[in-house]
């Protein structure tokens, strides 16, 4: 018995070591749309690697995000990454037709969402992932019916996790080159 006691208190001194059991959650921004959150949180960490100085080049960011609920489950899992131009300071930018475009203090930038999910997603959210014996092996053995596709925004993707009162986690942003971007968009 006193080994179990042992056990329980080396973890509850662990727990408060590594700071996992503060509870230092800021809801100062709880009314504000989680999709603005978001958006604002990129912007603010990609400005100090911008730096101060005149931008004589364009830089390019990538945002990877995901989601998925407590489960785990498929269906109600999804990754999906952003890519961001920010233009130079010495030239008019040359804005890309169909791209997201804004401002974050003196600096312009462009963003595209990769966000692949099936055309009829948002008002049909119940996505068969995989169905039949050996579905999760063999693609054959899958009885889904195949969806058509199509792109969705970062605000429509953000609703997703939102409705279903999932967590989104974002990394980043990570400096890519102009063909990473160039990829990502085409």
């Amino acid at each position: 018995m006193s080994f179990r006691i042992f056990i329980a208190i080396l973890g509850v001194a662990l727990l408060a070591q590594t700071g996992l059991a503060d509870s230092d959650v800021n809801f100062s921004r709880y009314d504000v749309p989680l999709n603005t959150q978001i958006v604002d949180t990129i912007k603010a960490r990609i400005a100090p690697r911008l730096g101060t100085e005149r931008l004589t080049t364009e830089r390019y960011f990538m945002i990877p995000f995901a989601y998925q609920d407590d489960g785990n489950h498929p269906e109600f899992s999804h990754s999906f990454i952003s890519v961001i131009r920010v233009f130079a300071d010495t030239k008019e930018p040359k804005e890309t037709e169909g791209l997201m475009q804004g401002k974050y203090k003196t600096r312009e930038f462009e963003a595209f969402t990769i966000s692949w999910l099936p055309a009829d997603f948002m008002t049909n959210p119940h996505l068969c992932v995989f169905d039949g014996p050996g579905a999760r092996l063999f693609a054959t053995k899958n009885k889904c019916p195949i969806s058509e596709g199509r792109n969705f925004t970062l605000a429509e993707t953000i609703k997703l996790p939102v409705d279903a009162k999932n967590a989104v986690a974002l990394w980043g942003p990570y400096e890519i080159r102009k063909q990473g971007f160039d990829r990502g968009v085409k």
